[in-house]
């Protein structure tokens, strides 16, 4: 398990825990769980995607803030390779479709071929 901190745009500090044999990250202000994704090992996808996202969270009371940004990019680092996220059109909110567009123009996450 690894653990990452950083300071949110609200300037809370925000401890990032990751268990790669859970396949969970956990995102904490302080003793308030502020988020979560969930996550599985792939193989051999087309994008090189190192890991696909099976699930991702964030409190309403702490949206808009970075954590799933940061969430998103540590485990990039973490696996040392892109995410692989399922995005169809219209299945998620403005907001997921958006992070999604800016995380691939980073080159974060690649989208799930079918």
């Amino acid at each position: 398990m690894h653990v990452y901190l950083f300071k949110d745009r609200s300037a809370r500090t925000i401890a990032i825990e990751f268990d790669e044999r859970t396949g969970r990250a956990l995102a904490w202000h302080r003793d308030q769980l502020a988020g979560w994704l969930d996550f599985e090992s792939v193989a051999g996808t087309p994008g090189g995607a190192r890991a696909a996202l099976v699930d991702l969270f964030v409190e309403p009371a702490f949206r808009r803030s970075g954590i799933a940004h940061t969430l998103l990019a540590h485990l990039c680092a973490e696996i040392d390779g892109p995410i692989e996220v399922d995005a169809p059109a219209g299945a998620h909110g403005v907001e997921f479709r958006s992070l999604c567009r800016n995380l691939a123009c980073e080159g974060l996450i690649v989208a799930r071929s079918r």
